[in-house]
């Protein structure tokens, strides 16, 4: 009886504060009024902290509690609805731990914001899943005897990973659906199904995510699929993440966060365009879709699919130690299924009809492609840069012209009575009557050129053909069958309804010469983007590429080779010691606060006996004078067998950063292979 006396009777929530401040990153303690007997794990609470009312996150509640502290009350229940599962924080702890950022970072990052009216309104039944068509369609992966393997093992209730490298090819000639990675994942979604399992797929874009909707919808029934991206009304995103909370939705579509979202019990994870870098977040702690759908496959024991028309150096890695198995079409059935890819100059009979093949932005082939293609269909030209006059210089001396108040880069557009307009691309500022500072000439010409430039020099070449420039800020969804010349950047093609008859990739030596350590895969996977939107070759298809036949990458478009590309990669960054083949981070910001994180760092590792294997890099002086640009950098390296060693380390200077309020801004990013 006595010992029932003394049993507590006060609950105690353990709560993520949502401080912003990563010295608080961990739980604090508050007790549980009587009247808020609707406190559970996962409910959104608001607490006192250091004075100020901050939102919370309710991660356990108990009866623990440190002997002789007291404990401040919960100042409101913001709703009984649990906004998290178990499973989802087991998952945010890793993340927070791999990324080396804290648990509210990833929390507020999956968890999107409440929308009051939507959580108290009757909920909408969720229409049950018809997975019978899904099951039934034919070609794309059932077209492919590894493919047809991964879903027959999905639909036992298996948990395969493979990365499906989808044929670059599109139009009615594409008869077993090679190319339609659509399909593929509906395909791959009904085999989850099918075993009674959910299924996850994150794409890169809000368009695709609609594409992929549509057609999951038309599968499994209107109503079927839960949406998540950020461009969603609040009202639809809460509604949808409610439903998956909630158990009632099995079939989650969204852009990055979505790989988080909190299905109950999934047997499969698509991420389509693996390589694509608009799967890096870019806020902190900066984590990448396709990490940590790989952590979510391996720690909640489901399918993963990696999917795209080129292969990311990660996914390299990951086949080439048999953690990924491949899925691809036969190279002699695959070279029959697409169109043929030549770049100018790449033999010498071609070189002796063409002697500036290789000097010239639009040599003959290039021409006389668009000039065929033209014949039967809309043609695709791809630039790597919107504009007009982008770097332009003096068309005299060739000084290159920057913004006499901020120096920073300047872009041109040429007016219409022939003056040029130049505008600094970082403050504003316009250069009227400008001048060169060197020579004195008011001639201005263009380093590169942009979108605007080729499609007026296209324009003047085929003067009966419609051309349409589809980049910046006029950017066309779809064009139809008929002839036209379509000019567009990276991201902004437009779909054409049978495919293109041709394409045309202008300027590769200035997207391989781009800087960053994974510029030359992102050059890569936009070519075959191009390339998977042309006809196949069954269609007389074609694809040139204007730049080096000689290239590697250039070589990979060719042969329709990505795996082996990336393969090679790998190899080279294993030598220089660059990721994925060896662990990398990047700290940026202040220059005083870098800095003092150097030194900190090599203490630190210097007292955990690392510091003869882990390298320092820097700290270098960045250029500050673009706005918002970080006054210094350095880069750590080490192998990747110790970066969960050292990952704890990289935290502890962000947590010394904020506990000493030190000024200026301090980042780290872990693996930043954009950025490095």
């Amino acid at each position: 009886m006595t010992e029932a006396l003394l049993e507590p009777t006060e609950w105690v929530a353990h709560v993520c504060v949502s401080s912003g401040l990563a010295h608080l990153d961990r739980p604090f303690d508050y007790l549980v009024p009587d009247d808020m007997d609707g406190v559970t794990p996962g409910v959104r609470v608001r607490v006192r902290l250091a004075g100020r009312l901050l939102d919370g996150i309710v991660l356990t509640v108990d009866h623990e509690r440190s002997p002789g502290v007291t404990l401040q009350p919960l100042q409101r229940l913001v709703s009984e609805q649990p906004v998290v599962t178990e499973n989802q924080l087991e998952l945010a702890r890793l993340v927070a731990e791999r990324w080396a950022g804290t648990l509210d970072e990833v929390l507020r990052w999956c968890v999107p914001a409440r929308h009051a009216a939507t959580e108290k309104a009757e909920p909408r039944a969720w229409p049950r899943v018809d997975t019978g068509p899904a099951t039934h369609i034919s070609g794309a992966l059932r077209a492919l005897d590894d493919g047809n393997r991964f879903l027959e093992l999905v639909t036992e209730g298996g948990r395969p990973r493979a990365h499906w490298r989808v044929a670059p090819v599109a139009g009615p000639g594409d008869a077993d659906r090679l190319g339609d990675w659509r399909a593929g994942i509906v395909q791959a979604v009904g085999a989850a199904l099918a075993s009674g399992r959910g299924a996850l797929c994150c794409l890169p874009t809000v368009e695709q995510v609609e594409e992929l909707t549509g057609l999951l919808t038309d599968s499994l029934g209107a109503g079927t699929v839960a949406v998540l991206h950020a461009d969603q009304p609040a009202a639809a995103r809460w509604r949808n993440y409610l439903a998956v909370i909630r158990g009632q939705a099995r079939v989650v579509v969204g852009t990055r966060s979505a790989v988080l979202a909190p299905l109950a019990d999934p047997g499969l994870i698509v991420v389509w365009d693996e390589g694509s870098d608009l799967h890096d977040e870019p806020r902190a702690p900066y984590p990448n879709t396709r990490d940590v759908a790989a952590m979510r496959a391996q720690s909640q024991h489901c399918a993963l699919l990696l999917a795209g028309y080129s292969c990311s150096t990660r996914a390299a890695d990951w086949l080439e130690h048999g953690w990924l198995v491949g899925i691809s079409t036969p190279l002699p059935r695959l070279r029959a299924a697409t169109a043929r890819v030549r770049a100018p100059g790449d033999s010498d009979t071609a070189l002796q009809r063409d002697p500036l093949a290789r000097r010239v932005r639009l040599p003959d082939l290039a021409m006389s492609t668009i000039a065929h293609g033209l014949l039967s269909g809309p043609v695709l030209v791809a630039v790597p840069r919107a504009g007009d006059l982008i770097r332009p210089s003096c068309g005299s001396c060739r000084t290159p012209i920057a913004c006499p108040v901020c120096h920073g880069p300047v872009r041109g557009r040429r007016e219409a009575g022939g003056q040029t307009r130049l505008t600094c691309t970082w403050c504003g500022h316009e250069l009227e009557n400008w001048h060169c500072a060197h020579c004195g000439s008011t001639t201005v010409r263009s380093g590169v050129v942009g979108a605007a430039t080729t499609a007026a020099e296209l324009g003047r070449s085929f003067p009966d053909v419609t051309v349409i420039d589809s980049s910046g800020d006029h950017i066309h969804d779809s064009v139809g069958d008929e002839p036209a010349l379509v000019v567009a950047t990276p991201g902004a093609e437009p779909a054409a309804a049978s495919g293109y008859a041709a394409a045309v990739i202008l300027d590769a030596v200035q997207a391989l010469a781009r800087p960053g350590l994974d510029a030359v895969a992102q050059a890569l996977d936009h070519w075959f983007h191009v390339a998977a939107g042309v006809r196949s070759g069954s269609e007389d298809g074609r694809v040139v590429i204007v730049g080096p036949p000689e290239d590697r990458a250039v070589q990979a478009l060719i042969r329709s080779d990505p795996v082996g590309w990336a393969t090679a990669e790998l190899a080279e960054r294993a030598e220089a010691g660059f990721p994925p083949a060896a662990f990398a981070a990047l700290i940026d910001g202040a220059e005083e606060a870098v800095a003092l994180a150097a030194e900190r760092l090599a203490a630190a590792l210097t007292e955990a006996e690392l510091s003869e294997e882990v390298t320092i890099l820097g700290p270098v002086t960045e250029d500050v004078t673009r706005p918002g640009a970080p006054a210094s950098r350095i880069v750590v390296r080490c192998a990747t067998a110790l970066a969960s060693r050292v990952t704890p380390l990289l935290k502890q200077l962000r947590t010394a950063h904020s506990m000493r309020r030190e000024s200026g801004p301090l980042r780290v990013r872990i693996n930043p292979t954009g950025q490095l």
